[in-house]
Order: C-alpha cells, then sequence, then structure tokens
C-alpha cells in the first residue's frame, strides 16, 4: 500500500468560527499550563493568513469528531453548530510536541477565500457555511492508501516456521519453569514493616533472607502458601529484600518466618508471540525480515564513506559504513574486548545525525545501559524499562529524567520573566503597593488643591467682610478722587482748546480778514489767560485728592491683611499648596519606581510629566499582569513536579531508544505504536530467536551485534529433555531443536553473504596470551591483540595460570554429588578442595586490592564458595562477585577464577561439555586468569570436545602459561607477601 504526499483542498467560500460554549473554561485552563498561549482570535486570524499563503494542515479525531486546524503558534478544535453555518471553537491548544506528532500525520491542507473569527454566533454574516462534509470527504480521500499490485502467496515454509517460533516460545517457558525450583525460594526469618504502624496498609515491608536469593528489583514473588499475596520487589540490598505488594496488607497474614516465592513471568511469551504474529502476517516494519531469517535473502547494497565522530579500527569503521547502508540486516560479530559497544554508539549516533530513530536493545539491561550512557550528550536518548535495573548512569537518561530536565529548562527560560513578574505576585505584591502609593498620593495632591481653592475662595470672602466694614471713608475718597480728576481733566481740556483756537487765529492775521483774526486772538488770548490758572488749581486738587485716597487705601489693606479671618483663610491655601506639591513629589517618585517595575513586560507611558496618565495606565494593565504573574508561579511550580504529560511527547522525538528485547514490547514503556528506522540489538548471540523478534519487527533495518561463540540462549541438555517430554504435534522437532539451541544471530550468519557480517577482530581487555588462545580455538585464528602484553598479577609468572589439584590424593580432590536437605540449598556438584583454594586466592587478591570475581560452572560450587567468602570479606566485599558462568556473561573484571569443579575417576564433566562456558570464563579477565581444576579428570573427559579443548588448553598454558600444583599454591601464597 502506497500513501500519496499530502492533498490540497481549496474551499470555495469564507469560514467563520466562533466561540463554543466551553471555551472560556477550557481556554483559562490552558492559559494556566501555557501562560503564552495565543488567544483564539489570534489563532484564526493566522490561520486566515496561511489560507492565502498556500494553505494551512489540518486532521480529524475520529474518537471525539473534532476537526483540528493547525496554524503556527497553536492548534484549535473545532465542530460545526447545529446550523452547519460556521464552526464552534472548542478548545485551543499551543503546539506542542504531541500536536507536532499529528501534524506530522496530517495528509490534508486547506485554502481558500478566508476564515474568519466572529464574536457571536448570530453576527455570522448570511451565506457563510462549514464545509465540514467537504472536508471530511477530502481527508478520507487523502488517507485511502493506494491499491499496489497483491504480493504472490507466501510460502508455507514460512508458515511452518513461525509454528515452530510458537512453539519454542512455549519451549523456552517450560525450560525455564523447569529449572531448579529452589531458585524460586527465598526463606525468610523477619518481617519488617517499611511505614509506619499506622501507615502500614501502603503494603511495603522488607523480608530478611536467610540466604541471598535470585530475586532481582521488579520480579513479582508471593507469600508460600498465599498466593493472593502479590507484590513486587522494589530493592534488593544482600538478604534484605523489599516488597510493595499489589493491594493493602493485613500485617497478620504474613508469617513471621516463611519462604517468598519468585513468580513466573507472563510478560515475555505474550511479547514474543506479539512479534511472532507480526512475522506471521506480514505486519514487520521490515518488509523483507520474514525472508532473510527463513530463506537468508538479503537485499544487495553498496557502501558508503562514513567519517566517525570517534576513532575506529578498520574492521570497526566497516561495520559502521555498513549499518548505515545495509536495506535489511548485518551481522557484527564482536569477540570479548573488541570494541562492540564503541562501534555501537558510533552507528547509532551516525544514523541519528541523518535523522533517523534508533533502538538500542539487548537482553540484558546491562548490555542496554552500556550503550546509553555512552552516547554523546547531544544525542536525545531516552532509557525505557525498569529503573531498579538500570546503571546510574542510564537513570539519568530516562524519561522521567528527561522530562525533568526538560522542565527544568523551561523553568530556565522564564527566569528573566519570572523575576519581572515577581513584584506583581501575591495577596498584597510590591508592584500594587506602589500603585496604591501612586493612586494615593495624586488623589492627596487632589484633595489638597480643593482645600487650597476653598481656602481662597474663603480668604477672598473674608477680605470683602473687612473691606464693607472699613471701606466707607476709601470709597467716599475714591470718589472725591473721580471727581477731582474729571474736573482737571475737563480744566485742561479747556485749556488744550484756547491754546489751539488761538494758534489758528493768529495764523491768519494777514490778507482781507486779518483784522477779524487779529481780534479773535485777543479774546482767545484772554480767556487762556483766565482758563490756565483754572487748569493749574484742578489739577493740584487732583493729586491732593489721589494722595488721600491711596493713603486710606494702603491703611484699609493693612486692616484686611491683618484680620484675623483673613489671615486664618490665607494660611490654610498655602498649607493646602504645600501639601499638594508634597504629593505631587511623592507620586513622581512612586511612578519612576512603578515604571521600573513594569519595564519589559509591557509597552508603558513615561511616567513623567503626566503622571496621571501614567497611573491611569497602570491600574488598566495592574489585573492583566497581576493574572500574568499568577500563572507563570502556578505554571513553573507545576514544572517542579514530576509530570508524565511529556513522556509521549519526549518517546516520539528522541533520536535513541534504549530497552530490553522484551521491555520493547511492554505497554507501559510507552513504545508500542513508535516505529524505527534501525534496530540495534547487543549480546544478540546469547537472546532465544522470539526474544530478537521484537526489536526486529519494529524496525525497517537492523544490525546485530553479538558472539556466537558465547553461551547460546538455550544448551541442548535443556532441550532435548524438554523435547522428550512433549507430545507430538506434528511441527518439525529439529527445526524446533535448531530456534532453541541457536539464537537468530548465529542462525544468520551461516546465511548471510560476506557484505553482511562483519567480524571485529582487535580485542583490548585480555592479555594477549588468553586471547590467543581462545582466537586459536574459538575464533579460528583471527583474533588479534590491539595492546602490547600486561604484566601477570604477583602470584603467577604468566596471565594465565592454572593450579592443577591432579597431584593431590583422590578422596580430598573428588567432587562431591550433593542433594538439597534445605529448601536454600542448591543441589548438584561441588568441590570442597577447589572450594578452599579459590578461598585462599581470593584472600590475597582482596587483601591486594584487586578487582576479582569467581567463577564455577555449578551453583552448589557457587553457594559453597560464596557462603566461606562472606563469613571472611563480609557480605559487602563479596557481593556481585562470585557467580555461574551464565549469570557473569557480559561482564568484566581484572581477577577471574574460574573452578572447574569437576573430578572423579571417570571422566564426566556433565555440562561442561558445553565448550562456550569455558570461552566466557576465560575472556571476562582483564589481567589475570586463574583456572582451578583436576588435569586428569579434565584432560581425559568421556566428552571428545571437552577433552580435546582441555588437552589444547594444558599443552598451551605448559608452552605459554603457569602450570602450578595446588600443593604447592600455599607457599606461592606465603612468598608472595
Amino acid at each position: 500500500m502506497l500513501i500519496d504526499a499530502p492533498s490540497l483542498l481549496r474551499l470555495s467560500g469564507p469560514v467563520a468560527l466562533v466561540p463554543g460554549l466551553s471555551l472560556p473554561q477550557s481556554y483559562a485552563a490552558a492559559r494556566r499550563e501555557y501562560p503564552h498561549l495565543a488567544d483564539p482570535a489570534s489563532l484564526v486570524a493566522d490561520l486566515h493568513r496561511l489560507s492565502g499563503q498556500g494553505g494551512f494542515p489540518v486532521a480529524f479525531d475520529d474518537k471525539n469528531r473534532w476537526l483540528r486546524l493547525y496554524a503556527r503558534r497553536g492548534s484549535v478544535a473545532v465542530r460545526p453548530t447545529k446550523q452547519g453555518d460556521a464552526y464552534s471553537i472548542e478548545f485551543v491548544e499551543p503546539m506542542t510536541l504531541r500536536n507536532h506528532g499529528r501534524l506530522a500525520r496530517s495528509r490534508l491542507r486547506l485554502t481558500g477565500p478566508g476564515w474568519y473569527y466572529v464574536a457571536q454566533l448570530r453576527d455570522v454574516p448570511s451565506g457563510y457555511r462549514a464545509p465540514d462534509a467537504q472536508i471530511r470527504a477530502a481527508w478520507q480521500k487523502a488517507r485511502t492508501p493506494r491499491e499496489v499490485p497483491v504480493a504472490p502467496t507466501r510460502p508455507a515454509r514460512y508458515d511452518a516456521f513461525c509454528d515452530a517460533l510458537d512453539l519454542v516460545i512455549e519451549g523456552g517457558r517450560q525450560i525455564e519453569a523447569a529449572k531448579d525450583p529452589a531458585e524460586r525460594i527465598l526463606p525468610y526469618y523477619e518481617v519488617r514493616s517499611v511505614a509506619q504502624p499506622r501507615q502500614s496498609a501502603a503494603g511495603i515491608y522488607d523480608f530478611l533472607l536467610s540466604r541471598p536469593g535470585p530475586a532481582q528489583p521488579g520480579s513479582m514473588v508471593e507469600i508460600q502458601g498465599q498466593p493472593d499475596l502479590r507484590g513486587r520487589v522494589r530493592e534488593v540490598d544482600g538478604e534484605r529484600v523489599t516488597v510493595a505488594f499489589d493491594s493493602p496488607v493485613d500485617r497478620r497474614r504474613i508469617p513471621e518466618r516463611g519462604e517468598l516465592i519468585t513468580a513466573a513471568n507472563d510478560v515475555v511469551p505474550r511479547v514474543q508471540g506479539d512479534a511472532v504474529a507480526k512475522l506471521r502476517n506480514g505486519s514487520a516494519l521490515n518488509a523483507s525480515l520474514a525472508a532473510v531469517l527463513i530463506d537468508g535473502a538479503f537485499a544487495g547494497y553498496r557502501e558508503r564513506p562514513v567519517e566517525p565522530a570517534e576513532p575506529l579500527d578498520d574492521n570497526q569503521a566497516v561495520a559502521l559504513r555498513r549499518a548505515l547502508a545495509v536495506p535489511d540486516l548485518l551481522c557484527v560479530v564482536g569477540p570479548p574486548g573488541t570494541g562492540k559497544t564503541r562501534t555501537i554508539v558510533e552507528i547509532a549516533r551516525a544514523a541519528a545525525a541523518r535523522g533517523e530513530r534508533v533502538l538500542i536493545a539487548s537482553q540484558t539491561n546491562t548490555a542496554v545501559d552500556n550503550v546509553i550512557e555512552r552516547l554523546p550528550p547531544e544525542l536525545t536518548a531516552i532509557r525505557v524499562g525498569n529503573e531498579d535495573r538500570m546503571s546510574e548512569a542510564a537513570r539519568r537518561r530516562t524519561l522521567a529524567q528527561a522530562a525533568g530536565e526538560l522542565q527544568r529548562r523551561i523553568a530556565d527560560r522564564t527566569d528573566a520573566t519570572a523575576q519581572r513578574l515577581e513584584p506583581w505576585l501575591g495577596d498584597a505584591p510590591l508592584a500594587v503597593r506602589w500603585l496604591d502609593r501612586l493612586t494615593g498620593e495624586l488623589a492627596s495632591a487632589d484633595a489638597s488643591m480643593v482645600a487650597h481653592d476653598a481656602a481662597l475662595a474663603d480668604q477672598r470672602s473674608a477680605e470683602a467682610a473687612v473691606e464693607a466694614r472699613h471701606g466707607d471713608p476709601v470709597r467716599a475718597s475714591l470718589a472725591g478722587l473721580r471727581a477731582a480728576e474729571r474736573a482737571a481733566a475737563s480744566a485742561s481740556e479747556a485749556v488744550h482748546r484756547l491754546e489751539t483756537r488761538l494758534r489758528r487765529a493768529e495764523s491768519r492775521t494777514g490778507g482781507i480778514l486779518g483784522f477779524w483774526y487779529r481780534s479773535a486772538a485777543r479774546r482767545h488770548r484772554d480767556r487762556l489767560a483766565g482758563a490756565a490758572p483754572r487748569a493749574v488749581a484742578a489739577d493740584a486738587a487732583g493729586r491732593s485728592a489721589r494722595q488721600e485716597y491711596e493713603t486710606l487705601r494702603a491703611g484699609l489693606d493693612r486692616t484686611i491683611k491683618d484680620d484675623l479671618s483673613v489671615c486664618a483663610a490665607r494660611d490654610r491655601a498655602t498649607q493646602a499648596e504645600t501639601a499638594a506639591q508634597r504629593s505631587r513629589e511623592a507620586a513622581r517618585q512612586a511612578a519612576r519606581r512603578l515604571a521600573r517595575l513594569v519595564a519589559g513586560l509591557e509597552p508603558a507611558p513615561p511616567p513623567e510629566p503626566d503622571v496621571a496618565a501614567f497611573a491611569t495606565w497602570c491600574r488598566a494593565q495592574a489585573p492583566l499582569l497581576r493574572e500574568r504573574a499568577q500563572l507563570l508561579a502556578d505554571w513553573r511550580a507545576r514544572l517542579e513536579q514530576p509530570s508524565e504529560q511529556l513522556h509521549a511527547e519526549l518517546i516520539r522525538y528522541a533520536d535513541v531508544i534504549g530497552a530490553t528485547c522484551i521491555g520493547v514490547g511492554v505497554q507501559r514503556n510507552r513504545l508500542a505504536d513508535l516505529d524505527f528506522d534501525l534496530a540495534v540489538v547487543d549480546e544478540a548471540g546469547q537472546i532465544p530467536l522470539p526474544s530478537t523478534l521484537v526489536p526486529l519487527t519494529r524496525a525497517r533495518r537492523a544490525v546485530l551485534v553479538g558472539d556466537h561463540h558465547q553461551l547460546p540462549p538455550y544448551v541442548d541438555d535443556d532441550v532435548r529433555e524438554w523435547l522428550a517430554q512433549r507430545d507430538k504435534t506434528g511441527v518439525d522437532e529439529n527445526l524446533v531443536r535448531e530456534l532453541l539451541t541457536h539464537s537468530a544471530f548465529e542462525r544468520l550468519l551461516l546465511r548471510a553473504p560476506d557484505d553482511n557480517q562483519v567480524l571485529l577482530d582487535r580485542q583490548r581487555r585480555m592479555p594477549a596470551v588468553l586471547a590467543d588462545f581462545v582466537s586459536g580455538q574459538f575464533y579460528r585464528g583471527l583474533l588479534k591483540t590491539a595492546n602490547g602484553d600486561r604484566p601477570p598479577s604477583p602470584l603467577f609468572r604468566s596471565p594465565l595460570a592454572i593450579v592443577d589439584t591432579s597431584g593431590l590424593p583422590e578422596p580430598q580432590r573428588s567432587e562431591r554429588r550433593r542433594e538439597r536437605t534445605e529448601t536454600w540449598q542448591a543441589a548438584g556438584c561441588d568441590n570442597r578442595t577447589e572450594a578452599g583454594l579459590v578461598v585462599r586466592l581470593v584472600q590475597w587478591y582482596a587483601a591486594h586490592g584487586w578487582d576479582w570475581a569467581v567463577i564455577a560452572p555449578y551453583k552448589a560450587q557457587v553457594q559453597l564458595i560464596d557462603i566461606r567468602l562472606r563469613t571472611l570479606l563480609g557480605d559487602e566485599a563479596t557481593r556481585e562477585r562470585v557467580g555461574t558462568v551464565d549469570t557473569f556473561q557480559g561482564q568484566e573484571r581484572d581477577i577471574v577464577i574460574f573452578s572447574f569443579t569437576r573430578s572423579n575417576a571417570g571422566g564426566s564433566v556433565g555440562f561442561l561439555s558445553e565448550l562456550r562456558r569455558l570461552n566466557v570464563a576465560i575472556t571476562r579477565a582483564r589481567d589475570q586468569l586463574v583456572l582451578v581444576g583436576d588435569r586428569g579428570t579434565l584432560t581425559r573427559a568421556r566428552d571428545a570436545g571437552f577433552r580435546h579443548l582441555a588437552r589444547e588448553l594444558f599443552r598451551y598454558a605448559d608452552q605459554h602459561g603457569d602450570v602450578l600444583p595446588a600443593e604447592e599454591l600455599r607457599d606461592r601464597l606465603t612468598a608472595a607477601r
């Protein structure tokens, strides 16, 4: 099926969007979580612009029947109104990572005349329609895949292969269940409540074990005899196991002494079965996976040059180039110490740099952690799974940690805004107090000016009253002054008039009428002689009247000024004006302080010279600023709390995700609907094929990294025993046996062409003397040592040492067959002499500060050595240092001491015949390997394969190692002190 490119739907008419009834509440809630969320009207305006610029994406939510419209700054969820004339906006959201994920899956874009926000439904213009049916039809058409030619019917062998895998899953479950049942029994001698007595209903208890058990954090356990008392192990600390029960537990129901039983895990077969179903029905993301696994039908490809970020050796670089180019599957054989993890890290880094989503998977948490914790910090790497089983470094890259770090980064980006808004936060914030002060001072200034005006009015009234009482002489004097001034003015005017007439008459005394003008001139002179003295007298009278008036006026003014009522009113006016000036200055100071508190938040008018206008603006903005401050504070408070809301988005946008193979299919890890471009499976040689299928079916390409010369998923003896007990079903038993005893990695190596497999051939862990032996015996002589040989530990002359017990008396050196007499005992073989030798060696190495480990093939021998060492060195010093070959696969230590355990006259070596166990044991050592065993039994073993290997080992050790008779070890230890 093929999916076309996104479709474009051009609408014929404009579209209206109106706020739905619940929009105010939903928008307020969204704003509390996302303070910078744009308002609905702004988002609709953004949609309108995008509609005219090529369109915007949409998506239908089939569950809720919403249409989501994607603007630049958020999404708008709408439904058509009942009348169908507009869309009702149900809610808006920011462009979260989840919305980006939906956006990436959108197959439709809309364009057209425009999208408009209308505040009221009644205001929608006539003729507008919500084209919901048209958009929905286009959406369905865009989502409908094009048919491609039907693939030919799958061969019957594919179904037969899947049938065999179903049986392999059941076989694996039964083989694990049939293993020594004592492993599932954890006897305890005391129970302690973790909570306070009144809180014990929480159901968390510490169980003190009689001996350390196999329980791991995350394991399910139940009380022996009470299967309903079931819980999960939260913590294991030596002999203390903390269990959280599924539901509150009555403390009285838990026996003070008893046994915990590790419950069977039904998750593994279920997840494996889901992966096989994908392979069967052809829904695996890698379409050629079945053909590769079943037929070995690999696709051809060409390598391309790739520059690694870190130095790689030649074959590591080849693995990198092929991993990036292979279209289906690549196998990388990585013997111990050859840099598998380094190579995987470079593959993940380079693939992520190309935009690919990478899955890192393995059978064990340790293998996944080794890769995840070495990935560069610039990659977004997420580790999913049970955090109790992760390393400390890997736990720093879990979803919870990544979400917390993202929350911290978001909080950091809002620090500056939060600091600016802090003065606006709280019941009586600083900014509001300054605003109140500004408002109060302005009000005081206004009140003072009102008082000032009132006092001035009182002053004028008082002055008028005094003048009314004492003003009669002044008013009479003023009247006399005005009469005198009028008389003076009239006399002066008369003189001026006579002088004018005289000058005119004198100018005309010549001519025929001269005598008449001369006569007129005489009359004017006579009259002027009388008028001039009168004018002088009138002027003097006027000046005298003015002087009198001014004297009286000055006296009256003094009387008014000194009047008590006038003085009181004048003082009140002065005080009011002073108070107003003081309030105005205080208001200016408050405005300047408040201006600093709003700086950077909103564009504000200047605080001066118009302080009142600034105060009015602040009062209008204060509610918004306080709401913003509170919203941001609430949002930042939520950011400080663990949040799972980000987990799905973080998973979807991670570059690299790490999980165990089974963890990839566990629902709670949130990977169920996630596809990967590349899956890298580490330690693939020891993973059952159904488990390997889980990551393989989820990725388009895969790289398997492992070593088929290490331990297989299940050993032949266990498989043979199970096959012998089961009823015949018609499924090919040979195929089932092959799939149980061979990993997918080993099966594919036999079928893969040279281009689809790479051998990492330079080891850097072991001394050369150890590497050369395993290279010749297990790796066809292809394994080389990159570093120079390191000196052995002081006890031995070579990094390869064998303490041979064959010279001891037979009763002393022989193994014993131990039956279980207590539930805590492990049945099987142990060897007290070898255990004593191992303990002496460990005491010496521990005393000298070496990093040591003890490995034995039998659990009974491991238990015997562990009990002795715990008695001598303490629990802490021996924790996780003594175990079987199976438990130590994938680990390494400076000093490794291996006890063969078997010593008998018949040459019986039991499951030592699985030669790969010895390869695992030898390759755990970084500096010194000490093998403790009976040369006679081992080199005369009835099993031909092991006999040959043992003889080669002792022959090689005679030439290149240090073979020490057991009876000489005491002297060697004494001399080395």
